[in-house]
């Protein structure tokens, strides 16, 4: 594969330069739901504004990080890792770039203080990366191990001095000396000091540390567990998946910073600060949509730290159908799915008493949901379904109304989000679902109909 070469990010930011001025003196948006071909084509709702794309290639995973009061966005596509400048969130630029082959690594961990970058590649028997990124302008590996890598791994300390990864180990990687790491290859500790084996697992696609110092594993049942030394983590509660949404890919306890536990007595069904989790269910590889397909899930934690288990509540499906009545399914090649999702942390506009989250769904684009913060009733607020598109995941970049979208086929497309303008109507909301380019029902379908697409980009 050809590698990067260091004229790479003056590209990317001449590309964001072009795109953003097609936007420049153009009419402000209907407030209906509007159904153009600008940059992206598809189907967009009103209250969902297009800036710009960024032409990675396959975007695959971000994190939107705050280091010494500068935003940044820290990008892996398939072959490479970028740094970029959000001080403007409309027009990112690009700080520095690593050329390093990291497919898939679908969930990039950086550290809190942006210095520690992690990228493992797709499954246990390939590879888990270690790179300094301390100077953005000049991201350094520092450390791989090979043959035992894992699917997702996550920084498992404030400092990233340890990681508990997807395949079930805590492995080290620390510093031998000195305060700018020259090694940092990861090891992987005795099977009893592993995090798995500490709270009783096997392994789990994803774990997510929330601002309370809790980790949830997406395992089935989901499982909340401890760790405030990273070699001494104890499960605390467990949640049984009860609504037929497949495993749960990824989750987020919003507020989670500010749970208070229930006073004794207190059995008051409206869900406190920290109460609510929300979850994404993953049915990729699945072209048709029906009732078993990945869901948008909310649970109650009501008592989960006290070992109460955790319940599923409320759950948003993809519009089901078939083609001979209603059209359904759009273009699936990745499957009738969600994917990677994030929540803002405030409730702006018309959204004083929900949470919106914003969520990567394959060829189904970008979806807005809102999500009632004393309920967990989820409400779909918006969407962007480009034309040509598989949207992996969805950042809010904190303090904004901006929403970076990585995209398996686009790289980067940057949307911003109106919280004061109405959501779409139900219908339109449905049409969007269902109306696209062509019906792809099967593999070899969605093969020949992504040949095609290849083929016209390079006609």
């Amino acid at each position: 594969m050809r590698r990067t070469t260091l004229r790479y990010p003056v590209l990317l930011a001449l590309a964001a330069v072009t795109a953003v001025s097609v936007q420049v003196g153009q009419a402000a948006p209907k407030p209906t739901t509007v159904f153009v071909n600008p940059g992206p084509g598809g189907f967009t709702s009103s209250n969902v504004s297009y800036i710009a794309s960024i032409p990675t290639g396959a975007g695959v995973s971000a994190r939107v990080v705050k280091v010494n009061g500068q935003r940044r966005l820290y990008m892996s596509s398939a072959h490479s890792l970028t740094i970029y400048d959000l001080t403007n969130p409309a027009l990112p630029v690009p700080m520095g770039a690593l050329p390093i082959y990291n497919w898939e690594n679908e969930d990039i961990a950086v550290s809190r203080d942006g210095n520690t970058t992690i990228l493992t590649e797709f499954m246990s028997a390939l590879y888990l990366h270690v790179i300094d990124t301390s100077n953005p302008h000049a991201p350094v590996l520092r450390g791989t191990i090979e043959l035992d890598g894992s699917h997702t791994a996550e920084c498992a300390d404030l400092h990233c001095n340890y990681l508990f990864a997807s395949n079930g180990k805590t492995y080290d990687i620390r510093n031998n000396g000195g305060p700018i790491p020259t090694s940092r290859t990861p090891v992987a500790l005795p099977r009893a000091r592993w995090w798995s084996t500490e709270i009783g697992v096997g392994e789990a696609h994803a774990l997510h540390r929330d601002a309370g110092g809790y980790w949830i594993a997406d395992e089935t049942p989901l499982v909340v567990f401890r760790a405030d030394n990273p070699l001494l983590a104890h499960r605390v509660s467990t949640g049984n998946i009860t609504k037929n949404t497949a495993y749960q890919h990824n989750n987020v306890r919003p507020a989670a910073g500010r749970y208070r536990p229930r006073k004794a007595g207190d059995n008051s069904k409206a869900l406190r600060l920290g109460e609510l989790l929300m979850t994404e269910g993953e049915t990729n590889f699945s072209p048709r949509c029906n009732g078993g397909s990945g869901a948008f899930s909310t649970w109650s934690m009501v008592g989960f730290d006290k070992g109460v288990p955790m319940k599923q509540e409320h759950v948003f499906r993809p519009v089901n159908g078939n083609y001979a009545s209603n059209g359904d399914p759009a273009v699936n090649a990745l499957g009738c799915s969600g994917h990677w999702f994030t929540v803002r942390s405030d409730r702006p506009g018309r959204y004083k008493g929900d949470y919106l989250v914003a969520a990567g769904w394959y060829e189904h684009g970008t979806r807005i949901l809102s999500v009632n913060a004393k309920t967990g009733e989820i409400k779909q607020a918006g969407f962007f379904q480009p034309v040509r598109g598989s949207a992996s995941a969805a950042y809010w970049v904190r303090g904004t109304n901006y929403i970076y979208v990585v995209d398996y086929q686009r790289g980067i497309d940057i949307l911003k989000f109106d919280p004061t303008a109405a959501p779409p109507s139900a219908a339109l909301t449905t049409k969007s679902w269902l109306a696209k380019l062509h019906t792809v029902d099967t593999l070899s379908q969605q093969a020949r109909f992504w040949c095609q697409q290849a083929m016209q980009r390079t006609a």
